[in-house]
């Protein structure tokens, strides 16, 4: 087996791993860890160099460098957060210019997807949260009712987790590149 197979596989299991997680935290804690991206970003540049040699190193930070371009201007206008535009950055800095194309687009469509869920689920839990207040006055309880919160950050803005569409956008270029099955998950 040539050197190159471990560290690809090694390479796209990090970068499962650290979509995987960095969407688990978006969504619970509504933030995207430095603690993850930074070392992150290390690895892919340390593999991208021992794959590919100082060529790996350059197309890894070409990487790097269009995927933080892609999501600034989202984030300049208020529609995602600095961990979104660090985290397709980190993704770029690992798959390389040419699968982020994939990776961007993918995320594009799957974004739209959950934007459009997100507020299908806002309109029903308004109307469940209505419906629920209106119970609970007619039969005359008090105190507080059980209500799913919503989620902000500090300005009161809702915000929506960004990050899950990322680690789709990550799944389904790995998948249509056939790195799933190299790795034998599927």
């Amino acid at each position: 087996m040539p050197i190159d197979e471990p560290i690809n596989a090694a390479l796209h299991l990090t970068l499962l791993l650290v979509v995987t997680l960095c969407a688990v935290t978006d969504i619970v804690e509504n933030r995207i860890p430095n603690i993850v991206l930074f070392p992150a970003l290390l690895l892919a540049l340390v593999y991208s160099t021992a794959l590919a040699g100082f060529t790996g190193f350059v197309e890894s930070l070409m990487g790097l460098a269009l995927g933080m371009a892609a999501f600034y201007p989202f984030y300049a206008t208020g529609g995602t957060s600095a961990g979104d535009v660090k985290l397709l950055g980190v993704v770029g800095a690992f798959v390389g210019v040419q699968t982020l194309f994939i990776v961007g687009a993918a995320t594009l469509i799957s974004g739209g997807v959950l934007g459009v869920l997100y507020i299908t689920w806002r309109v029903v839990k308004a109307k469940l949260t209505v419906y629920t207040e209106h119970l609970v006055r007619l039969r005359g309880a008090t105190g507080p009712s059980i209500l799913i919160s919503d989620t902000h950050d500090i300005s009161g803005k809702t915000y929506i987790p960004y990050a899950p569409a990322i680690a789709f956008g990550t799944y389904y270029a790995m998948w249509d590149l056939g790195y799933f099955s190299q790795l034998g998950l599927a």
